[in-house]
This record gives structure tokens, sequence and C-alpha cells, in this order.
């Protein structure tokens, strides 16, 4: 057994051949990408191996579940973005395995599917989730369309759950206010001060680095994100999408509770001494290590229960910054921008329910401009 090299563009690819199976039909390993022909080389011969000594098991002849662990192992963890893989490979040991794994990768049908997420339906699971597990699963089968181990994929057959719009809670600036000088003195006050005044998402605030800051300007730039998946350590990412890695204004008051924020760290700084952590984060704990994402939320929900405010989740905090905008008459474009999303569509959908009162705004505007008119 030998592998095939060819250039396209310009990245190396590999083919072996596997012969051909009960029918005829050629069977083949392919794998792209590669910078160099070296690196093709040393991956093939891998492939190679454990192929021969039966690690790598290319069969139609095999359950859902050893399916599955083949492709995170050969193709999710080599394609995904690490927070991606982990929650993929949560959710197909917790999820899909205990439900589907036993099953014939060649013998699974699209009513079995579709039986399963309505099942998981009724157990109170949003449909959000059900929708993800959905995607997983189409996503899995269709590489094992491309690697013809089945001729089709059986989940284009099988409707993802209908989503319902969901209520967005947020609170007025009175509110916002009133929590901010409520948790004027906690330790992760500039976090909230950062999630109410530029909507940054809660990885973003933690991913936050000195560096990312700049003050002449009075600008923050995304660069990364603080991400803990579920049984792993905390890891830093860069940001999923192009428009999530973006640059945000902030105000004079931000500008100031950063500058007290880094006298208070800098002072900590030196209490540690070598013992401290200089991971150059705007969030950290008192030593310098990253912050956990899970601290955050209960000081957020500590707080907010004793402040007796209506209680709204920290990710509220980013719709409550993107609601006043939009209240204030500020143009979607500029609200998507600051939110990191990737279509102005994206912003109008998710805060439709500000549109009501912008519309009233504009007749009662239209209508003042008229009267102005015919007056004169």
């Amino acid at each position: 057994m030998k592998g095939h090299f060819r250039k396209r563009g310009s990245t190396w690819s590999f083919a072996i051949s596997l012969g051909t199976d009960e029918t005829g039909k050629r069977r083949q390993i392919t794998r792209s990408g590669f910078k160099t022909k070296k690196e093709a080389e040393i991956a093939c011969a891998e492939m190679i191996t454990k192929y021969d000594t039966g690690e790598l098991v290319i069969s139609k002849k095999q359950t859902l579940e050893s399916y599955l662990q083949f492709w995170l192992e050969n193709h999710a963890k080599s394609t995904l973005r690490t927070s991606s893989y982990t929650n993929h490979e949560t959710v197909i040991n917790s999820r899909i395995i205990p439900a589907l794994g036993k099953i014939e990768l060649d013998k699974l049908t699209p009513i079995q599917v579709t039986k399963y997420l309505t099942e998981l339906q009724k157990e109170d699971l949003s449909a959000d989730y059900v929708k993800y597990i959905h995607a997983v699963l189409k996503k899995a089968i269709n590489q094992a369309v491309k690697w013809q181990l089945i001729p089709k994929n059986i989940m284009d057959h099988v409707d993802p759950p209908r989503l319902t719009a969901k209520e967005i809670i947020t609170w007025t600036p009175e509110q916002a206010n009133e929590f901010l000088s409520y948790a004027e003195k906690d330790k992760y006050y500039i976090a909230f001060v950062l999630a109410i005044y530029t909507g940054m998402r809660r990885g973003e605030i933690l991913g936050l680095r000195w560096k990312d800051i700049d003050f002449e300007q009075a600008k923050i730039s995304i660069q990364q994100t603080l991400y803990r998946p579920a049984n792993h350590g905390i890891i830093f990412q860069e940001p999923k999408t192009k428009s999530a890695k973006r640059r945000i204004a902030i105000p004079q008051f931000v500008l100031h509770e950063l500058k007290r924020h880094k006298a208070r760290q800098n002072k900590f700084r030196l209490e540690y001494g070598e013992g401290y952590q200089d991971n150059d984060l705007v969030v950290s704990y008192d030593d310098g290590r990253p912050q956990d994402p899970r601290n955050l939320l209960r000081h957020y929900e500590r707080i907010t229960k004793k402040s007796g405010l209506p209680p709204i989740r920290f990710h509220d905090l980013r719709h409550t910054h993107a609601t006043m905008l939009l209240q204030m008459g500020e143009h979607p474009k500029v609200v998507s921008e600051r939110l990191g999303h990737s279509r102005v569509g994206i912003t109008m959908d998710v805060y439709s329910h500000v549109m009501p009162d912008m519309q009233k705004d504009a007749a009662d505007n239209f209508e003042k401009m008229m009267k102005q008119k015919r007056s004169k």
C-alpha cells in the first residue's frame, strides 16, 4: 500500500488506494491542505500505519459509534476550532452514541433519526440544542459520503426542529446604571462595565489584553477570546469570524474605569512579585491567571440577585447595549459592527423587538417634517 501525492494550487494532498468494495467500487482515503509535500508524506505514512495495524477502520460494516469516533479523531480534530471540536465531541458521546451508536452506519434511516430528535424535544431540551445535534450528525455523515462509505447523507431527509424567536429581556439605562453602582466595589466591576458599554461577549472580555486597548484613540481591538470547554482547561483562540475580529470605540467613562482597574492590578502585581503570572489580561485572578468564566457568572448572578433588579443573563448585557443604541436612533450597521455580526441583517433580526418603537419615531418625525413644509 502506498500513497499518491498531488499539488493543487499552493497545497499538497495525498490519496491511498484501498482496493475495491464488494460491489467492485474503488475505495480510497484522501487528505488535503498540506503546506509542503513533506508534510503530506508524513501524514500519509501515519495513515498507512494506522490502517495496517487495524487502528484505522474504513468499512461500510461498522456501527455509527465506531464511525463517529473515527470521524472525531481523524477529521474533526484537525479541521475544527478547539472549542467547536470539544462541543462536537461532547454531544456525540453524551447524546448521539447512547441513542443511535449501535446502529450500523449504512443501516441508519431518516425515520430513526427523526424519532430520536423528537424524543429529545420531549426531554425539554431547547430547540437550539436539538438543532445543534442535528447539525453535528449531518456534518459527520456528510463526511462518510465523501469517503464513499455510504452513497448519500440520510440527514438531508431529516428536518431540524423549528426555532421560535426568543424574547430578549434587557435593562433600561436607569437599571444598568443602578447595577453598575451596586457592583462598583466588586472585583469583576470592569467586566460589567465593558459588557454594558461595548456589547462585548463574555469570552471576548475575559480574553482582552492591555495591548489590545488603544488609550489614545479610545478603541478596543478584539483579537482573542477565552473559552473553557467542558472537562477541559482554559484556552485562548481567535474570534470565530472575520467580523468578530473588530475595533470598538469606547467613551471616556470606560477609559477612566480601565485606568483605575489597571492601577489596582499593578498593586497585585507588586504583592505577588515573582509569583505573578503576567498574561497581560485585563480581567484575571489577582495573581494574573486567566479567569474561569464560571466565576464571572457566579459573581454577576449574586450581585444581580442582591440588587433587586430584574434578573437577566450576563449575555443580556450585550443585548442591553445594542437595544439602547437602536432606541437612541443609532444606525443598525454601526450597532452590527460593534457587536461583530457578520451581516447587518442578523442585527435586525435579533433586535426586531426594538423596531416597532423606531417605526413610531420615524412616522412622527416624518409627520413633523411635512407640517413644517406646509407652514412655509
